[in-house]
């Protein structure tokens, strides 16, 4: 009986349709996969890509399983999370309205700007539902919120540090200038 490894290089490359998926996806997880398959097409052993791609051999050998099972087409598939979110429907449009309304200094945080971590704090602060950064940006997704509504808030800027600040740079770095 053969491995999976072996199975694996029993199956003609497609390299026209593995380079399209390879472009075509942004997802660093998706294309460590893809360059997983590569390195395994071109005869490297599973440990040497699994160290190579940065991924555990169990890991590597989940994907072979994979990519055995439906192709490089299962395996470019979207991770997606079948835990719904944790914040109910009022939560969320709360939680909208604090992002388009407010800044994190409105809740007790010494800064101007949302972050997925900011973000994450005001919640479990607010509601006592701990959710990671990722968990974030995908309800800021739901909710057709950028990820980047960063912004510098110059209009409540202080003006004396903002002038300390750039005379302590043009003296460190020019010399005094």
């Amino acid at each position: 009986m053969k491995n999976r490894t072996e199975r694996l290089r029993e199956i003609q490359p497609d390299w026209e349709l593995w380079q399209k998926l390879y472009y075509q996806h942004q997802q660093s997880y998706i294309r460590q996969r893809l360059l997983a398959i590569k390195y395994l097409w071109q005869g490297k052993g599973r440990s040497e890509v699994a160290q190579k791609v940065g991924c555990s051999y169990v890991t590597l050998t989940e994907w072979i399983d994979k990519f055995l099972q439906g192709g490089l087409l299962e395996l470019t598939k979207q991770i997606t999370h079948q835990v719904p979110s944790r914040l109910n429907e009022p939560q969320q449009m709360e939680l909208k309205r604090m992002i388009v309304e407010t800044t994190p200094t409105d809740y007790g945080i010494d800064r101007y700007i949302w972050t997925g971590k900011i973000i994450s704090e005001v919640i479990e602060q607010r509601w006592g539902v701990s959710l990671k950064d990722s968990r974030i940006y995908e309800i800021l997704d739901s909710l057709k919120l950028s990820h980047q509504k960063a912004h510098r808030d110059y209009a409540n800027a202080d003006k004396e540090l903002q002038k300390e600040f750039i005379a302590t740079l043009k003296k460190n770095c020019y010399g005094g200038f």
